[in-house]
């Protein structure tokens, strides 16, 4: 009778487990197919790869959760979503060109968590529209267009770094050495930058303001910031706020309310066309 209660008091203890897992899980999009590793249990990948385990067992026909299944193939029931970003896991779609050390990269990751978490090898082929399930933390790091770059490099003197940059990125876009950077912002560690910095770039001029209808905009003060181009303004009221430009949009933002930003407008007078044009397409000597 003892006996029979310690297996009761176990099942319901597995089963509690095993609900609880079921219930709190970060969901990934797309579905794959991994190789079960050694000590690999349905349990453990469960957890590894945020599913439910309940789902896990019941895609791959397995009674058992806590059985060892080393070499078993075994389908990841992953939820189907066509947002890029979400929250939790990420998932990566292999495209022509793509290796493992480029998908590290491009999400911000470490190259052995991608290996881990897919069970890869070092050397691993990686096949067409296959699903790689990114580490925990994986942010997708912007496209930079070459205009983008072009604008950086001509009109920009400062750059506000965001959490997926690193410092080579920021020299690449623009056109300056890594050592530029660190010297004229006296950098110890030129490996991490921490988000939310404004890192100069080059000597500054001296300010010059420009008047576009009713605003005054300080043109040797653009700052760069995730494909932005962000400037200190005035009303004629002297009213100090920042204006941004994005150029591939030809919209506008500023803080006229209450130093927030509002949502991106696209130009309406004359002089908010005139910004947006002699900023994106002029080379305007300043």
């Amino acid at each position: 009778m003892i006996k029979k209660i310690k297996i009761n008091i176990n099942l319901f203890y597995l089963n509690s487990i095993i609900f609880f897992l079921s219930i709190f899980t970060l969901h990934v999009n797309a579905e794959t197919k991994i190789i079960a590793k050694s000590g690999d249990t349905l349990l453990k990948i469960s957890k590894q790869y945020g599913v439910s385990l309940k789902e896990l067992m019941y895609k791959n026909n397995f009674n058992d959760a806590t059985k060892i299944i080393e070499g078993k193939v075994i389908l990841i029931p992953l939820e189907n979503n066509d947002k890029d970003i979400k929250v939790g896991n990420l998932t990566h779609k292999v495209v022509v060109g793509d290796t493992l050390y480029k998908i590290a990269r491009t999400y911000n990751v470490n190259l052995k968590d991608i290996i881990a978490i897919n069970n890869l090898g070092n050397n691993s082929f990686l096949e067409l529209e296959q699903i790689i399930v990114l580490p925990k933390g994986a942010i997708y790091k912007k496209a930079i267009s070459k205009k983008d770059i072009k604008l950086a490099s001509k009109k920009v003197f400062y750059h506000q770094t965001s959490k997926t940059e690193d410092l080579l990125t920021i020299a690449e876009i623009h056109k300056i050495s890594i050592e530029e950077i660190s010297v004229l912002n006296n950098l110890n560690n030129i490996v991490k930058i921490n988000p939310n910095v404004r890192l100069k770039l080059r000597e500054t001029k001296s300010s010059k303001w420009l008047k576009y209808g009713s605003l005054m905009i300080n043109w040797a003060d653009w700052t760069y910031l995730d494909g932005n181009y962000i400037a200190q303004s005035k009303t004629k009221k002297n009213k100090s706020f920042h204006l941004a430009l994005n150029c591939k949009n030809r919209v506008l933002n500023n803080t006229l309310n209450n130093s927030y930003w509002t949502s991106w407008y696209f130009p309406e007078t004359d002089f908010e066309f005139k910004i947006v044009n002699d900023f994106c397409d002029q080379d305007l000597k300043i």
